[in-house]
């Protein structure tokens, strides 16, 4: 079975999506951290491909999506991915969001509780004000510097979330980067303003938190999972945040084992 791409309009764009051609059971929807794209899950998707029916939509301003006209949200990210699934005329799905993409994942739970079976969360956003203030103080200026320096301060600090990545991976994170631009500032801010530990403590659903021990947010772990009336949670040992294209395996095996009825 293959994997394909395509784009549903929504009423704010075209959001960009890839998909397996399988079409049997609920569908699950795979959320992507910023500032990646639906790239990052293309080796987890062709472990699930012949098992389930995968979808993979890049956030808007990332990756093929259109970019917002405006300074976005966390509930304008989630508002979109819910009209591009009303587009494929699906009402109810498996969800799995990665950083960004469980906050989003989130909103999502929250105002459309009825959409979402269950729900995993990877590397829950769940921030201190010391934390948020310390993201704010390392994002990136995504300035374009003459000299070109911008590149290199780009790539090393890809490079920082994980110094085992391979070039190919570091590089493909880096022109996503790139490409994104005041999009990449404007998700972060988005999540700083959210109000997750509220969202967590409200959810009705049965939901995982998961991190990988090296996960730059897995210290939001425990803190996130004590919040939950339906949840469980699993630490996954030498992972880190690019679990999804480094150990795709056994984040399939986490989502094999949650997302059946």
């Amino acid at each position: 079975m293959s994997i394909s791409k395509g784009y549903i309009s929504t009423s704010a764009g075209q959001v960009y999506f890839r998909t397996t051609s399988l079409r049997a059971g609920l569908p699950v929807v795979l959320l992507h951290q910023t500032a990646s794209s639906s790239m990052m899950f293309r080796a987890l998707m062709r472990e699930l491909k012949q098992e389930y029916w995968l979808l993979a939509p890049d956030t808007p301003g990332f990756g093929q999506s259109f970019a917002p006209q405006n300074q976005a949200t966390i509930p304008f990210y989630a508002q979109s991915i819910y009209e591009f699934l009303q587009g494929l005329s699906i009402e109810e799905c498996y969800l799995f969001g990665h950083h960004t993409g469980a906050a989003i994942a989130l909103q999502l739970a929250a105002e459309y509780p009825e959409l979402v079976r269950r729900l995993i969360l990877s590397g829950p956003p769940l921030l201190s004000k010391e934390q948020i203030n310390l993201l704010k103080g390392t994002l990136l200026p995504m300035e374009i510097l003459e000299n070109g320096r911008h590149l290199q301060q780009t790539w090393q600090h890809i490079q920082k979330k994980d110094p085992t990545a391979p070039a190919a991976l570091i590089q493909r994170e880096t022109l996503l980067t790139l490409q994104a631009g005041k999009n990449y500032h404007a998700a972060y801010h988005a999540v700083f303003a959210q109000d997750v530990a509220a969202q967590l403590a409200a959810l009705q659903c049965p939901t995982v938190v998961t991190a990988g021990e090296n996960d730059s947010l897995r210290t939001c772990l425990e803190p996130a999972y004590h919040l939950l009336k339906y949840g469980t949670m699993q630490l996954i040992p030498a992972a880190g945040t690019f679990i999804c294209d480094q150990q795709p395996q056994l984040v399939a095996q986490l989502l094999r084992a949650f997302f059946s009825d």
